[in-house]
């Protein structure tokens, strides 16, 4: 009987080689550099922090979130934007000094070091807003350090009842966007040459 199919085993063992090779990128799709690239594109990609800081607005999902603006306080004015400052707060977020990746094989979060910017406990917080109680005293513990600090440096004094309850800081937050996900998704599909799943994309939550 005449033997039409011819196996080539080394040739065989190629292809074995290339679908190994193939489903070990798919299980790992962020290996050899590409978290972060999606780490970048969840930056500066389609409604990306970026975008968020421009428009003063959280993207997460679908949903469009303003961020409250802020207001004026004792001799400081409102600023133009909220979140900006020095403009060392955005830096980080987008990459900069201060900025953090934390990559595994299925997933990309980014966020800011805590320890640089204490402010991203209450703007990257799962609560609306947070409440910033006084906790030094004054020698002799009759007074709270903050009252002072707020009448010196903004010329707003309050009676020590009042800035016992605290004051209230409405949330800023930077999230993910569903384009921002398709971004990210596109680019691994042209990396990876293949379908892969909806990766977990996330910024740091402080809880």
């Amino acid at each position: 009987m005449p033997n039409f199919v011819t196996v080539d085993a080394s040739a065989m063992k190629r292809i074995v080689a290339r679908v190994g090779a193939g489903r070990a990128v798919l299980a790992k799709p962020f290996d050899q550099g590409r978290g972060l690239q999606v780490a970048k594109i969840m930056r500066t990609g389609p409604k990306g922090v970026y975008r968020q800081f421009v428009d003063q607005t959280e993207y997460r999902g679908t949903s469009a979130i303003p961020w409250v603006r802020t207001k004026p306080f004792g001799n400081r004015p409102a600023p133009r934007k909220t979140l900006l400052g020095t403009g060392l707060y955005r830096s980080a977020w987008l990459g900069g000094a201060g900025g953090t990746e934390k990559i595994t094989a299925s997933s990309v979060e980014i966020g800011v070091d805590r320890g640089l910017f204490p402010q991203v406990r209450i703007h990257q917080s799962r609560s609306a807003s947070t409440t910033i109680k006084p906790k030094a005293r004054t020698k002799g513990g009759k007074d709270f350090k903050m009252r002072f600090f707020l009448g010196l440096t903004y010329g707003v004094w309050m009676s020590r009842a009042r800035i016992a309850k605290g004051i209230k800081v409405p949330r800023r937050r930077v999230s993910v966007a569903s384009e921002t996900r398709k971004a990210a998704v596109l680019f691994l599909r042209r990396e990876v040459g293949a379908k892969v799943r909806l990766p977990r994309l996330t910024t740091a939550a402080i809880r």
